[in-house]
């Protein structure tokens, strides 16, 4: 009996240890047929309660360019490998439930973590952290690279 893996969603901010956990992963793929995806949560806030000024929008605008950049250097370490990329980047308010909602939306079968550094105080409430939010509510398996 094998263990037939098709999809993997990788939150991915850019830090230091979500990028360690892309690095670690990357050469033991097998890439026959296997989806690949990553994901980075932008945060939705508005500066003013809720309403949305031209200034928050500019920053929305600054941080998914950026985001894109990040995705784009991470798609050309994954061609050496011979591994395609899905990019996605969403708007969001509670990146652990955004994770979450993508992983059942899109059947994946596998989420990968490692430490994040960016937490809601809205998690902190019930969570240490975005990725132990995760794992206590993960649809499909959780893989924790240390």
């Amino acid at each position: 009996m094998s263990l037939k893996i098709k999809k993997i969603l990788l939150p991915y901010d850019a830090t230091s240890s979500s990028t360690k956990a892309f690095n670690k992963i990357l050469p033991l793929i097998d890439n026959d047929g296997l989806k690949i995806i990553l994901l980075t949560c932008i945060r939705d806030q508005a500066t003013f309660g809720f309403f949305k000024t031209k200034s928050d929008k500019i920053h929305m605008k600054k941080e998914k360019e950026k985001a894109e950049k990040f995705h784009n250097e991470v798609k050309k370490k994954a061609e050496k490998f011979g591994i395609n990329i899905i990019s996605k980047i969403v708007k969001s308010d509670l990146e652990s439930k955004s994770i979450i909602d993508y992983a059942k939306k899109e059947e994946v079968d596998v989420i990968i973590m490692s430490k994040s550094q960016l937490t809601t105080n809205a998690e902190r409430v019930y969570y240490k952290s975005t990725v132990e939010a995760v794992f206590r509510n993960a649809p499909c398996m959780f893989l924790y690279i240390p």
